[in-house]
Formats: C-alpha cells, sequence, structure tokens
C-alpha cells in the first residue's frame, strides 16, 4: 500500500486559510492519514521537489490580488527561471483559494499558484477549488464539496479496510480545558503589542445608512497616540480593531 502521508501548506494573511488547512487536517487524521501542516514559507522549499505524496495548498488573497505575508517567500522561490520545467513532475497536489468575488482579482495567488505548479510538471489530484464569501453558505459553499470530492479521490488511491473509528463518532479531543475561578491578569502593556501596532482613541462614529436599512455600516474616525506613527495605507489594506475594554469590565 502507497505511503498514507500528506502535506498541507497554508498562506494565510488574517487566519482563514490556515483554519481552513487545520480543517482538512483533521478531516485526514479521521481518514487515517499522517498529515503535517505548515505554512509555505516555514516549509523546506527544496523538499517540494523530492516528495512522494500529495500535497494540498490552501492559500487566501490580500490587497488587490497579492499573496499573503507567509506565502510570499515560497511564491519566488517557485517563480525562479532556473527552475526546469519538469521539476515538479512526481508531484501531486489540489489547490484551494480564500477570497470574495465581489473584488476584480478574485482568488488570484491561488490561480497563479496552481497554473504555476502544473507548468513545472505537477498533476492536479482535482480541479482547484475557489472560496467565495460572497456565496450564501460563504466558504462551506465551494470547501465542502470540494473535500468530498478530493476525499473520494485520495480514498481511491489510498484504500483503507473499514475504519476502526467510524466516521461518524467524534474522535477524541485534541486537548483539555480546565476552568478555574482565579483571577488571571491578561492586560498587555504598551510595550508589549505587536509589531505595526497602532494605539488610537475613537471619538467618532457616523452611521452611514438608513436606519431603516438592514446593513448597519458606521464611518469611525481615530485619534492616534501622540507617540504613534501614522501608518501609510494602500487600497484593500485590511485593519485589525481590538478594541480595549473598560475598567469595570
Amino acid at each position: 500500500m502507497s505511503e498514507r502521508r500528506l502535506l498541507i501548506l497554508y498562506g494565510s494573511q488574517t487566519g482563514y486559510a490556515k483554519d481552513t488547512a487545520y480543517r482538512i487536517a483533521r478531516q485526514a487524521w479521521r481518514r487515517h492519514f499522517s498529515v503535517s501542516v505548515q505554512s509555505m514559507d516555514q516549509v523546506d522549499k527544496w523538499s517540494i521537489f523530492t516528495t512522494t505524496y500529495p500535497v494540498i495548498f490552501v492559500c487566501s488573497t490580500t490587497g488587490q490580488g497579492e499573496e499573503p505575508d507567509n506565502m510570499k517567500k515560497f511564491w519566488r522561490f517557485i517563480l525562479r527561471k532556473t527552475i526546469p520545467y519538469d521539476a515538479l513532475s512526481g508531484l501531486k497536489y489540489a489547490v484551494f483559494g480564500l477570497g470574495d468575488s465581489s473584488y476584480q482579482k478574485f482568488n488570484f495567488p491561488a490561480k497563479r499558484l496552481s497554473r504555476r505548479l502544473q507548468q513545472l510538471g505537477g498533476t492536479p489530484i482535482v480541479d482547484r477549488g475557489d472560496g467565495d464569501d460572497q456565496h450564501y453558505l460563504g466558504l462551506d459553499g465551494a470547501l465542502d464539496p470540494w473535500l468530498e470530492n478530493l476525499w473520494a479521490v485520495l480514498l481511491d488511491r489510498y484504500p483503507l479496510p473499514k475504519p476502526i473509528v467510524p466516521e461518524s463518532v467524534a474522535p477524541d479531543p485534541s486537548c483539555d480545558i480546565d476552568y478555574i475561578d482565579e483571577h488571571i491578569d491578561t492586560s498587555v502593556g504598551k510595550t508589549e503589542l505587536i509589531p505595526g501596532t497602532h494605539l488610537a482613541q475613537l471619538v467618532k462614529s457616523d452611521r452611514m445608512t438608513a436606519p431603516d436599512h438592514f446593513q448597519d455600516v458606521h464611518l469611525f474616525e481615530f485619534e492616534l497616540d501622540d507617540s504613534t506613527q501614522i501608518p501609510q495605507w494602500s487600497p484593500g489594506d485590511c485593519a485589525v480593531l481590538r478594541p480595549e475594554n473598560l475598567d469595570s469590565d
């Protein structure tokens, strides 16, 4: 029997692609595959040329159709012109992209990655999957049928006897949770902030949509801390807001 291993590589900007990668990994474990999950920039890039088991790529889109930060090194690497056209002739792969079809460059990183892997001789296991935030089921609208097809192909290539634990039975938890009454100080001082974080105070919040409109859209105005350098924004950038709790909370 062929080696039942999978490598899942993700490129994630805000965490959705990473969560999706681990979701796929959990399903793989239930089907008795040995799985490794890493970001694309974590993996040994040269090993991709000698990998004998399937590789699943999961990547999101950031900015105007750009690759996530933890995928860029890998992407630049496989774009090298010195790489032979058949360098990935032994690679079996699948690509799933996360995006939003309301943007012009919908899922461009996943599309470019899939095309480049094929240019270098790789063989797709299934057609590329395009997750779309605009689908009425969200990401699941494309992911669930894509995974159903993926597992059908993989289980045909890597058959197993009837599983010891049926898929309908929930697996053992991966961690234990203990609830404690002791108060733990989780406050973060200014010197402990993640690089690139800016402190600001909300000074204005105006509703932009009509009161009877189904969407409650607001225009926020922030006042930066005196010591905070004004951030430089580009079209398509994402801002992650982390509100501070009141002292009473």
